[in-house]
């Protein structure tokens, strides 16, 4: 029998946009800033604010399509799609990121692989306990259920 611990942490959008800000610092990235507006029903947009100029802010609309199942499929699928009429001004943008590991664009899907991105990270050494993660969204703030179990 293994020992369980069971986590639902909402982050409102203030504290969840000052950690995208604090990840994007430093980067030799295009994207300058991004702000994350969590809506209902695991949705969610990102006003995403480039170097170039003259380029006004993209808005692209996220929706969680497929939580991770770990340890088989520990991949988070989202599919997004652009708000308005920038979509020539975004694909030119999405098309020259370089993105890290991790991170894959596979047409209207992006998927992360949760084990990659947070291997660089204090979170890496926790995800051999991990038994459920998942994230969600109501309006104003996402949300992440997690199952840790500790084998006995």
């Amino acid at each position: 029998m293994a020992d369980t611990s069971l986590a639902h942490i909402p982050i409102p959008r203030p504290l969840l946009n000052h950690f995208v800000a604090k990840a994007l610092a430093g980067r030799g990235t295009p994207v300058r800033a991004l702000d994350i507006r969590p809506h209902d029903d695991d949705r969610f947009d990102a006003i995403v604010t480039v170097t170039w100029p003259f380029v006004p802010a993209i808005p692209i609309a996220f929706t969680i399509e497929q939580q991770p199942r770990f340890p088989e499929s520990p991949i988070l699928v989202m599919r997004w799609s652009f708000l308005g009429g920038l979509g020539a001004i975004a694909s030119r943008l999405m098309s020259s990121l370089t993105l890290p590991d991790g991170i894959r664009l596979d047409g209207e899907y992006l998927l992360l692989n949760i084990p990659l991105l947070a291997a660089q990270s204090p979170a890496g050494a926790m995800l051999g306990y991990v038994k459920l993660l998942e994230l969600h969204t109501r309006e104003g703030e996402m949300i992440i259920d997690a199952e840790l179990a500790v084998p006995a």
